[in-house]
């Protein structure tokens, strides 16, 4: 049986990798579909996971956005499912999840505008610990930072409509870059990946856009060995698109090209010049 190969957590890591090595375009939680959809399924067991949501100072976060991706086996299904669902914590910063069956891998992304999101992910087959969900698992979201920027054409007007996605690249751990990482205890939660994906992000009519989840430039570290792997890669990945102009191709792409840094971000001076198709 192809294992990992077939396990939707790693090819969300593998995709990742991909786009940052420049062969894969931007990817996001909503393409981890199952092979066919869950509809009547007869569990082994239904499992709740109360999810709480804090912030800096203790104190609950509502309408925190919650999107659960979840795979699992199940009685008489002659593979594993998957089962996505989307929710919000209530006003005591609570959400209550289920879990069908036996799990093969369940995925979080917590997010709320202003604030940092994190994912955190429980899979047997890479984690020592990955089959054991508990009953109750906290995220505490710190308090977000801006970057931003400012499109334009090659006569230098602002083009509006841009869309921007932002990945945190700093985000990325040995375990998707290297199979011969030794399996470890979970780390949870931890960085989510993207950071601006579809349509959260796009320039206004002065061409400009901003972003305000990002961590602060002492949490965007690379891990040394995926540092080592990846020498030249930005601490944030942009990726720009837009219906009448040529955008990245690759992750990133524009933003090397034209010799966008960090600092610039920070600024939000940072200019990218997108070519009409």
């Amino acid at each position: 049986m192809q294992r990992f190969e077939k396990d939707m957590t790693r090819r969300f890591l593998i995709m990742i990798l991909a786009a940052v090595a420049g062969l894969f375009t931007v990817i996001t939680p909503e393409v981890l579909m199952a092979e066919k959809p869950v509809s009547a399924v007869k569990p082994f067991q239904i499992q709740t996971l109360t999810v709480r949501v804090i912030d800096a100072d203790r104190q609950p976060l509502a309408d925190v956005r919650i999107y659960q991706n979840h795979i699992f086996f199940a009685e008489a299904a002659e593979k594993h499912l998957l089962e996505n669902s989307h929710h919000l914590t209530d006003a005591r910063g609570i959400a209550v999840l289920e879990m069908k069956g036996k799990n093969y891998g369940l995925q979080l992304w917590v997010s709320k505008d202003r604030y940092c999101p994190l994912h955190a992910w429980w899979a047997p087959d890479y984690q020592t610990d990955g089959g054991q969900i508990p009953d109750e698992f906290t995220f505490q979201l710190e308090r977000g930072t801006s970057i931003g920027g400012i499109v334009k054409d090659e006569q230098g007007q602002p083009i509006a409509g841009v869309r921007v996605a932002v990945e945190n690249l700093t985000s990325i751990t040995p375990l998707a870059m290297f199979d011969n990482t030794p399996l470890k205890p979970g780390v949870r939660p931890e960085p989510r990946h993207w950071l601006s994906e579809k349509d959260d992000v796009v320039t206004d009519a002065d061409g400009r856009w901003r972003l305000n989840n990002v961590p602060a430039d002492d949490q965007l570290q690379f891990h040394p060995r995926v540092r080592e792997a990846l020498p030249d890669a930005p601490e944030l990945g942009l990726k720009l698109t837009h219906p009448d102009f040529s955008g990245d191709i690759r992750l990133g792409q524009l933003q090397r090209q034209q010799g966008i840094t960090l600092e610039s971000l920070r600024t939000q001076t940072a200019t990218i010049v997108m070519q009409r198709r």
